[in-house]
């Protein structure tokens, strides 16, 4: 249950809350890492393969900074992953094209133990429901919460089936054949809406506005895991 009136300064969401991604791409893994780190319980669902819209362009070199492909996040879950399942071995280099991008960054990503199990490949999602909660205590109106979501997704076998979540990111780009039976704006529905990885500044404000949502979902003006700590 979203656990707040629907007021905007008041939608927060305290782990370990329900939320489903609908691409996996590379700003959808990354949403999924930073919501994992915080505890919350995430799916991904991607009608495709993981880095979908990004495998046409496999062969090309890349237009950011090899470091930059992943974030700070990225690059520690990958690496403490690598570490533990290579002992001894040395660290994996940074990807040098498009296709590394996925195969060596968001592929290890989606496998490693923060994501394991929850990226669900081949899942298409055709449209979202909001779907009442239901109060334990019957003195309470539900009118004063904001309603959860129900994805209505078919998979790679052609079976249909839904998942319910207490908030949505949707990281798809502007391929976005979802249909949405509520009205937008709405409470706990997000997009992030850069969600390009031909520029720098296109995948570094994709990861603001992942770092905008989970600041709002916390109740604070900033929440930046990407932040080196204070010493």
């Amino acid at each position: 249950m979203n656990d707040s009136s629907n007021t905007d300064s008041e939608l927060t969401l305290d782990p370990p809350g329900s939320i489903v991604i609908v691409g996996a791409g590379t700003h959808g893994i990354e949403a999924g890492i930073y919501g994992r780190f915080l505890g919350y319980d995430v799916t991904i669902l991607e009608q495709g393969l993981i880095g979908n819209n990004m495998r046409m362009e496999s062969g090309t070199d890349l237009v950011v900074l090899p470091d930059q492909c992943l974030s700070p996040l990225g690059i520690s879950a990958v690496e403490a992953q690598h570490a533990a399942e290579n002992p001894g071995s040395v660290p994996r280099m940074h990807p040098t094209t498009v296709s590394a991008w996925v195969e060596e960054g968001l592929i290890p990503l989606s496998q490693s133990d923060l994501l394991r199990g929850r990226v669900k490949t081949d899942h298409r999602v055709s449209c979202i429901d909001t779907i009442a909660i239901e109060l334990e205590n019957e003195s309470e109106d539900a009118s004063d919460y904001p309603a959860d979501f129900k994805l209505h997704y078919t998979d790679s076998a052609g079976i249909e089936g839904t998942l319910r979540a207490e908030a949505v990111m949707i990281a798809t780009g502007s391929q976005c054949g979802i249909e949405f039976r509520f009205p937008l704006p709405f409470p706990y529905f997000y997009r992030i809406e850069s969600t390009s990885h031909h520029d720098a500044a296109g995948l570094l404000a994709g990861r603001r506005q992942v770092v905008e949502i989970y600041s709002q979902l916390a109740g604070r003006a900033d929440l930046d895991l990407y932040r080196p700590p204070r010493v």
